[in-house]
């Protein structure tokens, strides 16, 4: 999602010079930060399900069945905790992305 936005906010200019109709190329502009914001959106709204998957329903879940040995468990929880802040990460470039695009504008 958030690389059609990139390309639909790259080609907003070319296409509002090549129909010399400003408010074609505006609106396409417009569409394409829309979709860098919903993407953002999503990956804020997963943030929370992400979490509670690795530690409120697997880890449990591990010690319910006893798949993991006593030593196995720390690995476990930090293997769990890497894979929620790939998450973390995601949503962060979202927005870094986002502020990007918002200093290109503001030159």
């Amino acid at each position: 999602m958030e690389r059609i936005g990139v390309g639909v906010l790259m080609i907003s200019p070319f296409l509002g010079i090549v129909t010399r109709v400003p408010a074609i190329g505006l609106l396409t502009f417009a569409g394409g930060f829309l979709t860098l914001g919903i993407s953002a959106l999503v990956h804020f709204v997963t943030l929370p399900t992400e979490f509670d998957a690795s530690f409120s329903r697997a880890l449990p879940m591990l010690d319910k069945h006893r798949v993991l040995k006593d030593v196995d468990r720390p690995h476990a929880r930090r293997l769990l905790t890497a894979a929620a802040l790939t998450y973390v990460s995601a949503s962060l470039m979202s927005l870094l992305n986002i502020a990007r695009w918002l200093a290109i504008l503001r030159r």
